[in-house]
């Protein structure tokens, strides 16, 4: 693989196993508000996208900030902090000890991110992030063009790291090669359908992918 000097990492499904908490948290609003709870299969399908999406395919019969007070209820950064994947903080660290500069681009807004990456103790690690609050979601480019704007990178010198298919498209909007996580939201096939520069099959083999 070539070199790059910015490494951008999606947060859920990337580093975060935040999955199972996702669903969770929405099939639980579901019943509370007195829908049918979606198949779980169901909900995976928006996973990666912004909570209005989601809200709007799987709930649009209910208020959104009804819905989306309810959600964030079930869905505590607190539980969530505890939920990265095995090795990713070390991994980060590792990454970061080697001279890539690190930075975070997600759909989850500004407030959650911030709680969840001081809670976790690793804000330290990354030079820069972006949410939906900043600009436009994913798979809209802006957060990854404005990141590099930002920390003065060109595009050829940026690998997104994501695991949906909304981070490849992402990455590719903004003429970013793209690593696919495929431990995350997304199988392998399809993720591989838009030709990311490779695969990585456990957060901790970037030690040796991106050496």
């Amino acid at each position: 693989m070539k070199n790059y000097n910015l490494i951008v990492f999606d947060w859920d499904g990337t580093l975060v196993n935040s999955a199972g908490l996702i669903v969770e948290s929405v099939q639980k609003v579901a019943s509370d508000l007195g829908f049918a709870a979606p198949e779980a299969s169901e909900v995976s399908k928006y996973i990666g996208l912004s909570l209005a999406v989601i809200h709007q395919q799987l709930l649009p019969d209910t208020n959104y900030k009804t819905f989306a007070d309810a959600f964030h209820a079930h869905y505590n950064e607190e539980k969530l902090a505890t939920y990265f994947f095995s090795g990713a903080i070390e991994t980060l660290t590792y990454l970061k000890n080697q001279g890539f500069t690190l930075a975070v681009a997600t759909n989850k807004p500004r407030a959650q991110l911030e709680m969840a990456l001081n809670i976790a103790k690793i804000k330290g690690l990354f030079a820069a992030t972006r949410t939906p609050d900043d600009g436009f979601p994913k798979p809209h480019p802006d957060m990854l063009t404005t990141l590099l704007d930002e920390l003065g990178n060109e595009p050829q010198d940026a690998l997104m790291i994501g695991d949906t298919i909304f981070d490849m498209e992402f990455a590719k909007n903004a003429g970013v090669d793209a690593l696919a996580a495929c431990y995350g939201h997304h199988k392998k096939e399809q993720l591989a359908a838009f030709n990311p520069v490779g695969f990585v099959e456990d957060i901790n083999d970037l030690k040796e992918i991106l050496k």
